[in-house]
C-alpha cells in the first residue's frame, strides 16, 4: 500500500527546482511543505540522480544505482 505524501509529486518538483536554481533556500522549503531539511537534500541528491521519476509513484522497491549507495 502507499504512503500517504505531505506534498504531491509536482509540489516537491517545483520547490526542488526552485532551490537548485537559488530562488528558494533549503531550509524555507523545508518550512514551505512541512518536512525536514533531511527531506529536501535527500530529494535534491535523487532529483540530481534520477530526475523527476525519483517522485513518481511506484509498486516495487526501487533499485538504486551504486553513486546513490556511497555515503557522501
Amino acid at each position: 500500500m502507499p504512503q500517504k505524501q505531505k506534498a504531491s509529486a509536482e509540489e516537491k518538483v517545483r520547490v526542488i527546482r526552485e532551490c537548485l536554481t537559488g530562488r528558494l533556500g533549503q531550509s524555507e522549503a523545508a518550512r514551505l511543505l512541512r518536512v525536514s531539511n533531511d527531506s529536501i537534500r535527500r530529494w535534491i541528491k535523487h532529483y540530481k540522480a534520477e530526475g523527476t521519476s525519483y517522485f513518481l509513484p511506484h509498486e516495487h522497491n526501487r533499485v538504486y544505482k551504486a553513486k546513490l549507495k556511497v555515503p557522501t
